[in-house]
């Protein structure tokens, strides 16, 4: 019976844990152990594991801006390390990832330039002259039909037929 290195045991563990496409059979035939070596190391090791209550956990905003921040630098083992601590996808993180650009692009979009919002201003102020000269206009009109009729009731009152 040989004996590993706790490193060593480790580091199996750690390429058995991440391995993506490769079978466990694959990785323990690439590093001259056994299966059932390998499993009882797994089965001994103290491997992160997910956190039962995150899976339905409502996610702030803070908390999902910390996340991404805790892990945008992070390596690949890592990020699975963190993943399955947390209990997270990695498509939730991508999504929360291109969540937060799309608000920042949105909210770094200029606004009108100082020159704009002064002609803004300025054609604000000529269309409410233009509105208070047509409704003193109106009045004006207003004021002759009622004289107009007056006029006309006068008249015809005077008008002997």
């Amino acid at each position: 019976m040989s004996k590993y290195s706790s490193e060593f045991k480790e580091a199996i563990i750690s390429k058995i844990v991440n391995r993506r496409n490769q079978t466990v059979a694959q990785v323990c035939e690439a590093e001259g152990i056994g299966q059932s070596t390998a499993a009882n190391w797994l089965r001994n090791a103290t491997l992160p594991t997910m956190n039962k209550k995150s899976k339905s956990k409502k996610w702030s905003a803070k908390e999902k801006l910390k996340a991404i921040g805790e892990t945008l630098s992070a390596s690949e083992i890592e990020l699975g390390t963190y993943l399955r601590k947390e209990g997270l996808h990695s498509q939730q993180l991508k999504e929360w990832q291109e969540q937060a650009l799309q608000s920042l692009e949105t909210s770094l979009k200029p606004g009108p330039t100082h020159d704009e919002h002064e002609r803004i201003l300025r054609e604000n102020k000529q269309l409410e002259r233009e509105i208070l000269r047509k409704d003193k206009a109106l009045a004006e009109a207003s004021a002759l039909l009622i004289l107009q009729k007056k006029v006309n009731l006068i008249w015809d009152s005077l008008d002997p037929k």
